[in-house]
């Protein structure tokens, strides 16, 4: 992982662009400024590991660039549990509940991601709160929609053999 600086990097982080994932979907052109002043960007090379499954889940990412996989089991057999696609965030919910890392997250190919700690999200909340209330909005949705998945991949997986209705 390298942090690089905003002039450093080569990507096209313009509002426009940034604006078609969920995660910056409807906020200020000035409060993206802000988060990607404020937040730290991480350039990963391929296959490297964001985080582990057990850290400290301290701050979020949201992924500008590039994929992500998200895993969670044993070392020795981990699964993939789903794909992070750019526009959204991952790390967010252990942030939330102050709890360790839920699963370990790698890289697929190079891949920019925006790390927003505790301190920057506060600051967001601070200095752009209307905005703030739309990034709850939009990681909410996104949660739902992650919620939803796994109830269908629950149902999938369960034998049911008894008729409920």
């Amino acid at each position: 992982m390298q942090t690089i600086s905003i002039k450093q990097q080569q990507y096209d982080l313009s509002p426009a662009t940034l604006k078609q994932g969920s995660i910056f979907g409807a906020i200020s052109n000035s409060a993206i400024e802000f988060l990607l002043s404020e937040g730290k960007l991480c350039e990963f090379a391929a296959q490297e590991v964001i985080f582990h499954e057990g850290e400290a889940g301290d701050s979020f990412y949201i992924l500008l660039y590039g994929d992500v996989a998200f895993y969670k089991g044993h070392a020795e057999r981990p699964t993939l549990i789903r794909t992070i696609v750019p526009g959204e965030a991952l790390g967010y919910v252990t942030m939330i509940a102050l709890s360790p890392r839920a699963g370990t997250a790698r890289t697929e190919k190079n891949s920019l991601l925006l790390r927003i700690d505790s301190h920057v999200f506060a600051a967001f909340h601070d200095e752009h709160s209307f905005d703030f209330g739309i990034m709850i909005l939009n990681l909410s949705r996104d949660m739902a929609r992650q919620i939803q998945r796994l109830s269908g991949t629950i149902a999938d997986l369960t034998d049911v053999t008894r008729t409920v209705f």
